[in-house]
C-alpha cells in the first residue's frame, strides 16, 4: 500500500512516463470512466471498477488504487485526468462495503492535483483474510501488475495460505514406530548437531523430540513429519504424488547418471548434496593471511535451495523435486506455482508465503529451513559474496524453477568485499547485487538498481546512498533525478583496474557533454548554476567542463551575475 506522499511522487514523473510502469503487486491505476454521454451511466461503470478491483486487491494482499489517472499516456496533462468534483468518498466506500463478501472496508480519500478535474480519489485496500468475491459470486486476485480470475486452484492455494488447507497438518492413521525410519531419524539428527540445534532438543528420545515439535499428535505423525522422517512405503501410500529426482546432464537431453525415490526429505537431500558434491571443485585462493576454499556451487546456497524446493512444492499434485546437475549450471525444479502475490521479480523481499505451513514449522523447529524469510536472500549472499551470479528464478506453467549458474572466482572482486569487511561495513544482498552488476556493466542508474535489487525506488536509492557515502566503494555523477553511479577510484584501485576507471570516468564526461550540448539545442541559454543541477558538478568543475565544449560552438555571454551559456552556430 501506497503513501499519498509516494502517489503524488509518481504523478510527478508522469510528465515523462506512463503510469504503468509503476504499477505493481499493491498499486494500480485506473480511468474514470467517461466513454457514455450519460453521467449515471459512466460513473456506475467507474464504481464497478472499483469494487472489482478492491476484491481483485484484498485477494492478492492489498494495496492502493488511484482512480483518475491514464495509465498508457505519457505527459500529466493527457494521463491525469482527475475524477468527477462531486464525488463522494465515503459513498464509495459504502458501495465497496455493500458489494463484497466478506465485506472489504477500503479507505478511501479525495486527492487535489493541477490537472484534469483538479481531483484524484485514492483507495487503500488492507490485507485481509481472503478469499474475497463479489456479492453475484464473481472474483479476481492481483498478481504482479495484473487482476487475474480467482479459479478453484488459486482460492485452494489462498486457503492454504491462511491455514485453513494444510496438506502437511493432516494425521496419518498408524502409530507412527510403524512408519518412522530410523536412518531418516538419523539423517535429522545429523543436521541439527551441525546447524547446533538447542542441545535440550538433541538430548531428546526420538518420541519426545517429535512431540515437542508438534510432528506427533495421538502417537500419530503428521504427513509433514512422515515427509521427514518417514518410511520410504508408508511415504508412498499416504503421500503418492511426492518423489525426487537427480540427473547428471551430459546435453539437455542426454543424462549419465538418474536417481530418484520417495524416501523421505532428510535421506533425499543427503543423496542429492552427494551426487553433486562428485563434481563440484574446488578452488583454493588467497585473501590476506588465510587460504579459503571456495566450491564451484556453494553448500549454503545448494542446501537452503533444494530444502525451499522440497518445503514449496504442492504435494497434492504429481512431479518429483528434481535437481539437474549440468556442465555449467544445477537447475532445481518443483511442482507448484509462486502464491501469496510472489514472482520471480519480488521473490527476494516478499514476505515468506508457504502452501505447507505445518511442514515450514517443522523444518524450521529442526534447523533444517530459517523461516524468518531468510532463505532466499541467503542463496543470493552465499553466491554473491563469492563473486557468483545471482540465482535465477522462473515459473514454467505448474513448476518453479531455479538457476544456481557456475561462475569463475574473481579473487580481485573476493579482495574487494574483504577489504569492506575488514573496515567493519555490512554487507547485504542489496550491496552485493549492485557491486555484481556494476563489476558487468560499469554503470547504473537508479531504475536499474531499483530493479535487480526488487526494491522501490526510494528504498534503492537509500542503498545507492549508503554505498556512497558510508561503504565508499560507488560515486555518482549527473542531476539529482538522473545520477549515474560508477564503482569509486578506491574499488578500482582494489581490483587492480585503477585505468579503467578513467575510462569509465571519462565516458561518463562525455555523456555530460553530450547531454549539455542536446539541452543548448532546445534551449536558448544556460547558467552555472543550471548546469550544476544538470551534472551535479561544483562551480569550477562546470567551467572547466564548458570550456572543453568551446570547439563545438558553445559560447560563454559574461554580464557577471547574468552570465551564460549559448550554442552559437554560426
Amino acid at each position: 500500500m501506497k503513501s499519498i506522499k509516494e502517489i503524488l511522487s509518481i504523478l510527478e514523473k508522469l510528465e515523462h512516463d506512463i503510469a504503468d510502469k509503476f504499477e505493481d503487486q499493491d498499486l494500480d491505476f485506473k480511468e474514470w470512466v467517461s466513454r457514455h454521454g450519460d453521467k449515471r451511466k459512466n460513473d456506475k461503470e467507474s464504481i464497478d471498477i472499483i469494487v472489482e478491483n478492491c476484491v481483485s486487491m484484498a485477494n492478492g494482499g492489498g494495496g492502493s488504487l488511484v482512480v483518475g489517472v491514464r495509465d498508457k499516456l505519457k505527459g500529466r496533462e493527457k494521463a491525469i485526468l482527475g475524477v468527477p468534483v462531486d464525488i463522494d468518498q465515503f459513498e464509495i466506500m459504502k458501495k465497496v462495503f455493500d458489494r463484497t463478501d466478506p465485506h472489504i472496508t477500503p479507505q478511501a480519500e479525495i486527492i487535489d492535483v493541477d490537472y484534469g478535474t483538479g481531483k484524484i480519489l485514492v483507495v487503500n485496500i488492507l490485507a485481509g483474510n481472503p478469499p474475497y468475491t463479489q456479492t453475484d459470486g464473481s472474483a479476481k486476485i492481483r498478481i504482479g501488475k495484473s487482476s487475474e480470475p480467482l479459479t478453484g486452484s488459486i482460492r485452494g492455494n489462498i486457503l492454504t495460505e491462511t491455514g485453513d488447507s494444510d496438506f502437511t497438518a493432516e494425521l496419518t492413521n498408524e502409530n507412527y514406530k510403524d512408519v518412522i525410519s530410523p536412518s531418516a531419524m538419523e539423517k535429522i539428527r545429523e543436521i541439527m548437531e551441525k546447524e547446533r540445534a538447542a542441545d535440550e532438543l538433541k538430548a531428546m528420545s526420538d518420541e519426545d523430540l517429535l512431540n515437542s515439535i508438534g510432528a506427533l499428535r495421538e502417537n500419530k505423525l503428521t504427513k509433514g513429519a512422515l515427509l521427514l522422517v518417514g518410511k520410504e512405503q508408508s511415504i508412498q501410500k499416504y503421500i503418492p504424488y511426492y518423489s525426487w529426482g537427480y540427473r547428471k546432464m551430459l546435453s539437455d537431453t542426454d543424462y549419465s547418471i538418474k536417481d530418484g525415490a520417495n524416501t523421505a526429505i532428510s535421506i533425499g537431500l543427503y543423496d542429492i548434496e552427494r551426487y553433486v558434491d562428485a563434481d563440484n571443485p574446488i578452488t583454493t585462493i588467497e585473501v590476506g593471511f588465510v587460504h579459503p576454499e571456495i566450491y564451484m556451487y556453494p553448500k549454503i546456497a545448494l542446501r537452503e535451495a533444494i530444502l525451499n524446493a522440497f518445503l514449496h512444492r504442492d504435494f497434492r499434485v504429481s512431479g518429483s523435486t528434481l535437481v539437474k546437475q549440468y556442465k555449467n549450471r544445477i537447475e532445481i525444479t518443483n511442482p507448484g506455482s509462486f502464491i501469496g502475490g510472489i514472482t520471480p521479480d519480488n521473490i527476494l523481499h516478499h514476505p515468506s508465503k508457504t502452501r505447507n505451513p505445518h511442514l515450514a514449522d517443522l523444518m524450521d523447529k529442526l534447523k533444517l529451513v530459517n523461516r524468518s524469510n531468510l532463505g532466499v536472500p541467503r542463496i543470493y549472499k552465499a553466491l554473491l559474496i563469492e563473486g557468483k551470479e545471482p540465482p535465477q528464478y522462473r515459473e514454467i506453467g505448474k513448476s518453479i524453477e531455479l538457476i544456481i549458474n557456475a561462475s569463475n572466482i574473481s579473487i580481485e572482486f573476493i579482495n574487494l568485499l574483504s577489504k569492506i569487511i575488514r573496515d567493519r561495513h555490512n554487507l547485504d544482498v542489496d550491496h552485493l547485487i549492485i557491486l555484481n552488476y556494476l563489476i558487468k556493466h560499469r554503470e547504473i542508474d537508479l531504475f536499474e538498481a531499483s530493479r535487480i535489487t526488487q526494491r522501490g525506488s526510494g528504498q534503492a536509492r537509500e542503498v545507492l546512498s549508503y554505498m556512497e557515502n558510508n561503504l565508499k566503494i560507488i560515486e555518482s555523477s549527473g542531476a539529482i533525478r538522473n545520477k549515474i553511479y560508477i564503482m569509486s577510484s578506491n574499488a578500482y584501485d582494489i581490483l587492480g583496474e585503477s585505468t579503467e576507471y578513467y575510462r569509465d570516468r571519462s565516458l561518463d564526461d562525455a555523456s555530460m557533454r553530450l547531454t549539455i550540448v542536446s539541452t543548448l539545442k532546445n534551449k536558448e541559454k544556460l547558467t552555472n548554476a543550471e548546469i550544476r543541477q544538470i551534472t551535479g558538478l561544483d562551480r569550477k568543475s562546470v567551467i572547466k567542463l564548458m570550456k572543453t565544449l568551446e570547439e563545438q560552438g558553445v559560447k560563454l555571454k559574461s554580464a557577471g551575475r547574468g552570465s551564460y551559456y549559448y550554442l552559437d552556430n554560426n
